[in-house]
């Protein structure tokens, strides 16, 4: 089980294309380390290599606050307001047909991330 440190950042540079996020994740395990996370999907990939037992559950920080991912994949103590919850208010708006800002106001009321 690899351990890693986990840096979310605002960076585009950081950013992996949804297609190659696997590609990120697998070169992770090879190299340990830092894994800079950019987007949902980079995060979320981090979350079920926890999930599977191949990384080590790790902490991140945002918005000054420790934020920890358990064993189960889980964000405790609870999930960060406004945090890579994009995906969630797109498909809010898709599938209701609210406005992004009604649904973003919507999914954070809910916490449906």
């Amino acid at each position: 089980m690899k351990k890693i440190n986990v840096v979310i950042t605002d960076s585009s540079a950081d950013a992996v294309a949804d297609v190659k996020v696997r590609e990120w994740y697998e070169n992770i395990l090879l190299t340990g380390g830092l894994a800079s996370v950019a987007t949902s999907t980079m995060f979320n990939e981090l979350r079920v290599g926890v999930k599977l037992g191949e990384i080590e559950p790790f902490h991140f920080i945002y918005q000054g606050k420790r934020y920890n991912v358990g064993s189960d994949g889980k964000v405790n103590p609870t999930w960060p307001k406004g945090f890579v919850d994009y995906q969630s208010i797109q498909m809010l708006s898709l599938m209701s047909g609210y406005s992004r800002h009604d649904a973003e106001e919507l999914s954070q009321s809910l916490r449906c991330v």
